[in-house]
């Protein structure tokens, strides 16, 4: 009688051997039985191979793709201080004001402490009613006390100011891939804005209306640096117009098809050769002078954009200029159930 119920497939077995000088040979092995056309089995087929290049290529491989990701994790924060450090020079003027602002009114508050404690010393020596009042028209004791509140006030704004803008470059500056959580796109596209201005010798003209606030998933450190890379790609875009002056970077933001967040950072420049448009986020293409440019901004910023779950895409706008555009995914609503 036929067995039409006999075993047809196969299985994988691990063995270890042994090679003609005794040492032990890996061996990946798999056995098929052959039915005839009675359905019983005639046979087995039996193929095996060595595993042990194939598991070292595969450790190889693995071994190789840990250092991959260590070392875009050391691209990733050079980039980052890269571009930090493109904004020394406008950091120290943004700190100078503040802190040039505190200095002169703790200058002044040095002097009417000196006269407040004139006043003092008179009124703990018994001076008569007249000599108090002749001193304190001499210091001026009514202005002081009702400049006072002011000056100190003052001087802690100037403090908060500082304090704020080494908060943000802390910020920037910090290595945070793990962080992920709901940030405000539109603080964001300011601090970058307000950043590259401040690093650039020349001012360049931004278009920005601050829309309502719309919250995307993820690190606001590695945002930022995106927005910065675009800005600043922009801005040099627009340093090679033949009148500098009337170059213009246009940012907008909106719902591309909820729920996405679309950001549009666009130039009237002189666009991007079709050439380069397949290449721009290419690890270390750039059309940038030899020291001016890494050519690793762009392909950072992909990486990053990617990481969010979100794309990042260029193309040449209508009526000249290059145009970026981001799609991030909206953070969920608070309140609103997963």
């Amino acid at each position: 009688m036929a067995r039409s119920d006999a075993p047809r497939a196969g299985q994988g077995i691990e063995l270890n051997l042994l090679d003609a000088q005794g040492q032990p040979v890996p061996v990946d092995a798999n056995c098929t039985p052959r039915i005839g056309a009675n359905g019983r089995r005639v046979g087995t087929v039996w193929v095996g191979r060595p595993t042990a290049e194939l598991k070292r290529a595969y450790h190889e491989m693995r071994a190789a793709h840990e250092a991959l990701k260590r070392t875009q994790q050391q691209l990733l924060h050079s980039e980052k201080m890269a571009s930090l450090g493109q904004l020394v020079a406008g950091v120290a003027h943004e700190l100078n004001n503040p802190i040039s602002f505190v200095l002169g009114n703790v200058h002044a508050l040095r002097k009417y402490c000196d006269r407040l404690q004139t006043y003092v010393g008179a009124l703990h020596a018994q001076a008569s009613d007249e000599e108090l009042q002749v001193l304190r028209q001499r210091l001026r004791i009514e202005h002081l006390m009702s400049d006072l509140p002011s000056l100190i006030q003052g001087t802690l704004e100037g403090a908060q100011r500082t304090a704020d803008i080494v908060h943000g470059l802390k910020r920037f500056s910090a290595m945070d891939p793990e962080e992920c959580k709901a940030v405000n796109l539109v603080e964001v596209i300011e601090r970058a804005i307000h950043w590259v201005q401040k690093g650039r010798a020349v001012s360049v003209q931004v278009r920005w209306q601050p829309t309502q606030a719309c919250s995307v998933m993820g690190s606001a450190g590695q945002l930022q640096q995106v927005m910065m890379n675009l800005l600043q790609n922009a801005f040099d875009a627009l340093a090679q117009t033949p009148d500098p002056m009337v170059g213009v970077a246009l940012v907008c933001t909106g719902d591309s098809e909820r729920p996405t967040v679309r950001v549009s950072v666009r130039d009237n420049g002189p666009g991007i050769p079709p050439e380069h448009l397949l290449r721009i986020f290419d690890p270390f293409f750039t059309t940038k002078p030899v020291g001016a440019g890494t050519g690793l901004g762009l392909s950072i910023s992909y990486g990053i954009v990617e990481q969010h779950g979100g794309r990042l895409s260029a193309r040449n706008a209508e009526g000249g200029g290059a145009e970026f555009v981001l799609e991030l995914p909206q953070a969920p609503l608070a309140g609103a159930r997963a």
